[in-house]
């Protein structure tokens, strides 16, 4: 099984180099378009370049059945809804027919999913944003803590423009007696434009905003535009689908393209986590598997997140090589 994501200007123009690369049998896993580009994520079930006898229908529909009934009953556990599902299972199906659970479903998630985990090396700072709740500060203290570069660390500051004991809340997480605290608006400009000027990068935990409440995301929304900042949401796993989805599109909406997923700890069924950020077109960045700050934040990825829906699998296994 190969698969590759194809970047186009067009439809077009991606379906070409498609088939230029993998032929008439290549799979379409899936498709986004916007701001002037279009990805294709194809897939072929044989090598590149290589040509293989086809297999007899009757030995491979069997294998990718079953295949496909496992990782649906998986899925549903996991309070996927159906359309996530149907999709998953039906790559999952094809494409690791007779392989694992494991891998299979890998395969199926690698075709509705996107990842980009952080860097230590971020071009620009992180503005943590999110709903009440979402686990921003434990997140804030995360990165600081254990993504940082001991040569170029990352720094944290609370935007704590509510006075609401954010910033004694982040100092006391990093077991520091203070942290940078931005008051205002304004205040928070002038660090982060002091920070871009010595080529340092900060991690800012910024409020809570409601998205519900259309003047709070105008109020992300303008904060957003005014700093020269990579804007990162942060979610908790443990909301009802429907309105992680309507969060998550919500603040897709203002600006953000990667999102981490907190609290999937606190969780048994995760389906309907990951399928709200499936379809809200957001990258997974990292997942919070602890509330603990001393256990970081695991970089995503479509095995992670399939040992999360596969169930009875080992938890202690995921918090490996955890940033």
């Amino acid at each position: 099984m190969k698969m590759k994501m194809f970047v186009g200007k067009t439809v077009e123009e991606a379906m070409a180099m498609v088939r230029a690369e993998m032929g008439a049998d290549a799979v379409i896993l899936s498709t986004r378009d916007e701001e002037g580009r279009v990805e294709i994520r194809a897939a072929i079930e044989r090598s590149f370049g290589h040509k293989f006898a086809a297999p007899k229908f009757a030995e491979v529909r069997p294998m990718f059945d079953e295949t496909r009934s496992q990782l649906s009953s998986s899925l549903r556990w996991h309070g996927a809804p159906d359309s996530f599902v149907h999709i998953v299972a039906e790559a999952g199906g094809r494409l690791g027919a007779g392989l694992e659970t494991l891998g299979s479903l890998a395969a199926g998630l690698e075709g509705v999913l996107t990842f980009n985990p952080l860097s230590p090396h971020q071009e620009k700072s992180i503005l943590l944003v999110g709903p009440h709740g979402s686990g921003k500060t434990t997140a804030a203290a995360k990165i600081a803590m254990k993504l940082s570069d001991r040569n170029d660390p990352i720094e944290a500051v609370a935007a704590d423009f509510d006075c609401s004991g954010q910033a004694a809340r982040l100092a006391a997480l990093m077991l520091k007696v203070s942290v940078t605290n931005a008051i205002t608006h304004d205040h928070l400009l002038r660090l982060v434009k002091e920070a871009d000027n010595k080529r340092r990068k900060l991690v800012i935990d910024a409020p809570p905003f409601n998205p519900l409440e259309a003047a709070d995301m105008k109020r992300c929304s303008d904060l957003i535009s005014r700093l020269n900042v990579e804007p990162v949401l942060v979610l908790a796993a443990d909301g009802h689908p429907m309105d992680l989805e309507d969060n998550a599109r919500a603040f897709a909406q203002v600006g953000c393209r990667r999102v981490i997923l907190t609290r999937l700890d606190a969780v048994r069924r995760r389906g309907g986590a990951i399928a709200a950020i499936s379809s809200s077109r957001l990258s997974i960045a990292q997942l919070g598997l602890t509330p603990s700050v001393g256990g970081g934040l695991v970089p995503a990825s479509a095995m992670r997140i399939a040992q999360l829906l596969v169930a009875g699998s080992p938890e202690a296994e995921l918090l490996k090589g955890a940033a």
